[in-house]
């Protein structure tokens, strides 16, 4: 009987090293990145005014920072309102529906009503129809102002 016997049979060995190694990769990965998405938000002074209670629909499609000095932020980088006008209509236009756009405006407290009437216009003229200013809760009890 040729080929039968102990020595004619091999075990083939699995090794799940390279496999641990991608795995590892791949949860450093996503811990990084799901943290930068907080990191790229500027810090705000927000205005402190009781809010919605009910629970955000999501994600906002954009998120707009208006500091003291009027300056527009999109992930803590300056644009004009030129700028803004075109990133807000690709982003209504490749939207399923307009709706489905939605912007969340951060002022600051200091921040002028002008600038922010201003910013509210733009968005308005490229089709923008859904948008929320981002505030605090009011601290102390009964929502008194420090």
């Amino acid at each position: 009987m040729i080929g039968s016997g102990a020595s004619s049979r091999h075990m083939l060995g699995v090794d799940l090293t390279p496999m641990i190694d991608v795995v590892l990769q791949l949860i450093i990965f996503f811990m990084l990145t799901s943290s930068f998405g907080d990191m790229r938000r500027t810090p705000v002074d927000l205005p402190r005014e009781a809010g919605e209670s009910a629970a955000a629909r999501g994600e906002p499609a954009l998120i707009v920072d208006l500091d003291a000095q009027g300056r527009l932020l999109v992930d803590s980088r300056e644009i004009s309102l030129v700028e803004l006008e075109r990133i807000a209509r690709a982003g209504v236009s490749g939207a399923a529906q307009p709706t489905d756009f939605d912007v969340l405006i951060r002022p600051d407290r200091m921040a002028t009503a002008r600038d922010l009437d201003l910013l509210l216009e733009r968005l308005a003229r490229t089709g923008v129809t859904r948008w929320k200013l981002a505030t605090t809760e009011p601290d102390g009890p009964g929502g008194v102002l420090p």
